[in-house]
């Protein structure tokens, strides 16, 4: 049970809660919704002026080479680039170096502007006019050169020193930031189309190609590191998944033509590259082989000369069956280990050469085969890491993580072809020793020939080594030269890049829906930080959480002829509350005070004697704020005399009396601004005068000063029965509502109560209406108490 009464406590503690809530949206709501308005207003403006971006894509497919499948072929793989890697393609496709092989394709450094329904667009080869430029200085990239045309023939170009339309440039005209050397350049001329105009820091013309349809453009330089800035934030690479070779590349930009030819650029320089790196590879081969076969043929001319002279000298045709045998296949044996010491020499070369360089495009080596094909792999890998490291060298530092990651691979793959090669060399010395023993065999069995056919065979044995040489090479020659040839990217361009007019962002519509959410937040956190910092009352809830003082009446705000009626009826209310209260005497004696001045009290002293003697009671007030004196003005009466002259004998009761002309209300007001005031009311004339007042009238209604200023307030609440404090609502501070238990424990020979002033309709005005009725009416407990 008592487990229940707790959770609906809980629960209608969450009620009420949720009720201040909404109450205090509700007394802010104009604030929310000025809020609200000012953010949509400045996020429709900034998704409106926000130019709009481009996405075009294409799709490349990075095959593996095939031209050269043997692994063994060593010569061919030392200048092939390998099997394609996507990892470092992914690295080549931002590159510098590429992009500004894109760029030489397009003419990119001239940008032109206007501005359309007050949205700045960028023209991209449709501006009516083309600059020719011829000398740009470094200050003046960047600048924003005006075009006005005058007529036909004619146009203003104006270049302004700072724009007042950039944050920079309004900071430059107040003086908060040094102005920088581009913006001494300042030009305002009339030139004719086609005119040269030369300055100190630039040298172009303007070429009309057609009519103007706007009435002002703009256009301005953008070097070639300011085109590779924009090209590297607005390119994306991706590969699609892990173990694809193909790649998706997109590319945005505020022109969606620009973002297309950019794209198609990059793709053609990147096959050209690619060309041009096998074609130079060919044109390298090719040389060593020329080198080559120029020695051989001269070596190859020797052994035939010296042959051919032999066999005449002697007169010898050739040699015999048996000896021919042996010649040929020592012969072979021969070539073998010629194969066999070049083979080590290139070995010996090629180490020495990775040790000493790194970059290996110069390499040239002969075709042989290796007892270990694992090491044209490793050459290849060695090739494809340091063109890697050149790439990302161009764009950071040697202390860069990825720079630094290369450098570790590149020294890795010459440590393991260091040991491969030593590898090899082993397994060729062997070799080499195997072939010397056979090649001496051989010579053995011919050295038992007869002197002149053991010569015979010498030569023609030389001979024909040279011409298998000399036949290989030329064999090879061919190849090398139908490679170059029919020489091909290994990339192959899947999806041409297309130009998208429809933008990717920015998303207008979701801008302004966020600008809107965004105000109402800000609107809502500054209204729940207005009401934690608001140190005043609000409304009937919050004053009787702070102060048990019952409230007799609640006056709405007067706005209109609907809240004139609702205060006729709060006034009403607050009489018949009047009515239920003990009465001690026939006349009745009403302080009406506040906190300070500016909470109402005169206004409602006023008005609740006019509703009082529409009872048929007769009412005086009596304006007791002998400091400040304002209760004349709101009756529209003269001050000349008053209360103040009455006390100190100067007039009597009858001249400081002022009737209110058909009602039943007299009004007495200060008169003369006495010095003494508090003095005044504690003298024996002050209690007489109460007396008199008392006999002749229902209702006393004492307009005293703000209780939290001076004593007087407190003095005159000795004389009266009943004291009403009004608060204002947005004005009276919570402290002052706080000390009035205390004030009403001083007093408690009188009825004390509340009037809350100046509150938003809603409230349950009077309280002599909905579930509060009276609060005096309904609440008699507090009297009885008392």
């Amino acid at each position: 049970m008592v487990n229940q009464q707790i959770t609906n406590q809980f629960h209608r503690n969450d009620e009420i809660d949720l009720k201040e809530v909404i109450k205090t949206i509700l007394r802010y709501k104009y604030s929310i919704i000025f809020i609200t308005l000012i953010f949509t207003i400045g996020s429709a403006v900034f998704a409106y002026t926000k130019p709009s971006i481009y996405l075009s894509s294409t799709t490349i497919e990075l095959m593996e080479n095939k031209k050269n499948t043997d692994p063994a072929d060593f010569m061919l793989q030392a200048f092939d680039g390998g099997s394609a890697n996507v990892d470092n393609q992914l690295e080549v496709f931002k590159s510098r170096f590429l992009a500004q092989k894109a760029f030489s394709f397009l003419n990119l450094n001239t940008r032109y502007f206007t501005k359309v329904n007050y949205r700045e667009i960028e023209l991209y080869k449709s501006a009516p006019f083309i600059v020719n430029s011829e000398f740009i200085d470094d200050l003046a990239y960047g600048k924003r050169f005006i075009v006005t045309p005058v007529d036909d023939e004619t146009f203003n170009l104006k270049i302004e020193p700072v724009s007042i339309y950039s944050i920079s440039g309004i900071l430059k005209k107040l003086g908060l930031q040094p102005y920088s050397a581009s913006d001494k350049i300042i030009y305002d001329k009339n030139h004719k189309f086609g005119e040269s105009i030369k300055t100190e820091f630039f040298t172009l013309d303007l070429e009309k190609v057609r009519s103007f349809s706007n009435n002002k453009y703009e256009f301005s330089f953008i070097n070639d590191m300011g085109l590779y800035n924009h090209f590297i934030s607005n390119i994306s690479v991706a590969q699609p998944s892990k173990n694809a070779t193909i790649l998706n590349l997109g590319f945005q930009d505020t022109a969606s033509l620009r973002a297309k030819e950019i794209l198609n650029a990059l793709t053609k320089a990147y096959m050209e590259v690619e060309v041009d790196q096998k074609t130079k590879e060919a044109n390298l081969t090719l040389e060593f082989i020329d080198a080559q076969l120029e020695s051989i043929n001269e070596r190859l001319k020797k052994s035939e000369t010296k042959l051919e002279s032999f066999k005449e000298d002697n007169k010898v045709v050739g040699l015999n069956e048996q000896a021919m045998a042996t010649t040929t296949q020592l012969s072979e044996y021969q070539a073998k280990l010629e194969e066999v010491q070049t083979e080590i020499s290139i070995l010996a070369n090629l180490e020495q050469f990775i040790i000493s360089n790194q970059d290996l495009t110069g390499l040239t080596i002969g075709s042989v085969n290796f007892a270990d094909p694992a090491l044209g792999s490793l050459v290849t890998s060695l090739q494809e890491e340091v063109g890697k490291r050149s790439s990302l060298l161009v764009d950071y530092t040697d202390l860069h993580p990825d720079a630094q990651k290369s450098s570790q691979n590149i020294a890795n793959l010459k440590r393991s072809i260091k040991i491969a090669i030593s590898n090899n060399l082993r397994q060729l010395g062997q070799r080499k020793a195997s072939l010397q023993g056979i090649i001496g065999k051989f010579n053995s069995s011919i050295a038992s020939l007869p002197k002149q056919e053991r010569e015979l065979s010498r030569l023609t044995r030389f001979y024909s080594i040279d011409e298998k040489i000399y036949s290989f090479l030329l064999e090879k020659k061919a190849e090398t030269a139908i490679m170059k040839s029919s020489t091909i990217s290994n990339s192959r361009l899947l999806d041409d890049a297309i130009e998208d007019t429809t933008p990717i962002k920015p998303k207008r519509t979701l801008i302004v829906l966020v600008g809107i959410i965004l105000g109402m937040i800000l609107g809502l956190a500054l209204t729940f930080v207005r009401e934690f910092m608001n140190n005043t009352v609000k409304n009937s809830e919050e004053v009787e959480k702070l102060s048990s003082i019952p409230i007799y009446g609640i006056i709405p705000n007067n706005k209109s002829r609907k809240s004139a009626k609702l205060i006729d009826e709060s006034y009403r209310a607050i009489r018949t509350n009047l009515q239920f209260l003990p009465r001690h005497s026939k006349s009745q004696i009403i302080s009406i005070t506040s906190s300070v001045s500016g909470e109402g009290k005169t206004t409602i002293s006023g008005n609740l004697a006019r509703i009082i003697s529409q009872a048929d009671k007769k009412v005086i007030v009596l304006d007791f704020d002998l400091r400040k004196s304002s209760l004349h003005k709101e009756f529209g009466l003269n001050n000349t005399i008053g209360i103040s002259n009455y006390l100190t004998e100067q007039n009597t009761l009858e001249e400081v009396t002022n009737h209110i002309k058909d009602t039943n209300v007299d009004v007495i007001t200060t008169g003369t601004l006495p010095p003494n005031p508090s003095e005044l009311i504690l003298t024996d004339k002050m209690k007489d005068f109460v007396e008199i007042l008392k006999s002749k009238y229902d209702y006393v209604i004492f307009d005293t000063p703000p209780v939290g200023l001076v004593t007087d307030a407190l003095i005159l609440m000795n004389y009266s029965d009943i004291v009403f404090v009004v608060a204002r609502a947005e004005y009276t501070r919570k402290e002052f509502v706080r000390n009035l238990d205390r004030l009403s424990k001083e007093h408690t020979q009188h009825t004390f109560g509340m009037i809350l002033n100046g509150v938003e309709i809603g409230e349950k005005y009077g309280y002599g209406y909905g579930s509060s009725y009276g609060y005096g009416y309904g609440n008699d407990k507090y009297y009885k108490n008392r």
